[in-house]
């Protein structure tokens, strides 16, 4: 229903696959062969039909020529690496091609028609000058296409490369973070179990029970990059459930969960980590009861989590708001820039939200 953004490329091969290239060279070849065999065959006749089997062996040729031009400029590494090859090498063995293809044309004119190409010995060299500087023509073409085709996969292959370094470098910054929110939501915990040691003991064993299921919680969700909001909400309530003990009536809460969306990741220990900064900041230093408002709802495209609780904003409080920096940061590297978390102050109520962008399966 909904997903992270999850990068898992495979770089691929510096140079075309055999199949990829064989069927460019056999759809482009085999093109040529059926517009030549088309433009010979105007009316049936043995003359004809001699001439197709001409065209059809100087296309054989050209495809076999170009094949092993491609295997010359693999092993000497002229056009497989980024630095440009030698302009002398390639133009010097573009024209052995031409002149090679010329002579098998010529070859096949006197295998299968008997040299009817050559009759006017006087149209001879500017004949075959032109045959060569077509079959030029051809292989520069050729060679341009190939070569296109090698800088367009080696970008690819390069991109390809930066961006799972990328993926590496988030993957590094979320279990970075990560090793920070659970030390911060222990802490928190043990703050809340040192006040009611002396205020009830037995509600502080009872807490300390309460608290190990959490920190189970948080060991597994330390495992993964995201974790059901229906798992996120049990361990909240059990966080609450503790924190119930201490304040007792002071801590009003009200769950306002639309159905339906159990199933949405969000990181682990990110709903609990605006819980506990709601209970810290609003809950704790008031004197009355101050209600706790924990809810979930689709708006505008997005899933919206709110935690909100009774209070002001205190600007020069002495939080560090490392869980709320670090909730941020992580839910930028998981759904990227579209998700966010934000903290305001609204008609008295501290309300923090944390937006995620929503993507139907």
């Amino acid at each position: 229903m909904f997903q992270p953004s999850r990068l898992h490329t495979a770089v691929p091969p510096a140079t075309p696959s055999s199949h990829d290239y064989w069927l460019f060279q056999l759809g482009g070849w085999g093109g040529m062969a059926v517009l030549a065999v088309l433009s010979s065959l105007t009316s049936w006749s043995e003359a004809a039909f001699r001439f197709v089997l001409a065209k059809s062996m100087t296309v054989v040729s050209g495809l076999l020529l170009s094949h092993c031009w491609r295997l010359f400029l693999r092993r000497r590494g002229w056009i497989d690496r980024p630095s440009a090859p030698p302009l002398k090498g390639v133009l010097g063995g573009l024209l052995v091609l031409s002149v090679a293809q010329t002579g098998v044309m010529v070859m096949a004119d006197l295998l299968f028609r008997h040299g009817a190409l050559l009759d006017d010995p006087a149209e001879t060299p500017s004949l075959l000058i032109a045959a060569c500087l077509l079959w030029y023509a051809t292989f520069s073409v050729w060679t341009l296409c190939y070569s296109t085709m090698l800088a367009r996969r080696r970008a690819l292959r390069f991109e390809l490369e930066k961006l799972q370094l990328e993926v590496s470098i988030k993957d590094a910054e979320l279990r970075a973070l990560q090793a920070q929110v659970n030390p911060h939501f222990f802490f928190n915990s043990l703050n809340s179990i040192r006040a009611l040691i002396y205020a009830d003991p037995d509600l502080a064993a009872r807490a300390v029970g309460q608290l190990g299921g959490m920190m189970r919680h948080s060991l597994r969700a330390g495992q993964v990059a995201t974790v059901p909001l229906a798992d996120e909400l049990a361990a909240v309530s059990a966080y609450l459930g503790m924190e119930k003990h201490r304040f007792d009536t002071r801590l009003q809460l009200r769950f306002e969960i639309e159905p339906g969306l159990d199933a949405v990741p969000i990181p682990p220990m990110a709903l609990q980590t605006l819980v506990e900064n709601a209970v810290k900041h609003g809950v704790e230093p008031s004197i009355g009861p101050c209600e706790l408002r924990i809810g979930a709802q689709l708006a505008g495209g997005r899933v919206v989590l709110t935690v909100a609780n009774q209070g002001r904003l205190a600007e020069a409080s002495g939080s560090t708001r490392v869980g709320l920096a670090n909730t941020s940061k992580r839910l930028s590297l998981l759904f990227g820039p579209d998700a966010c978390c934000t903290l305001a102050e609204r008609d008295g109520w501290v309300v923090a939200e944390v937006a995620l962008p929503q993507e139907h399966a």
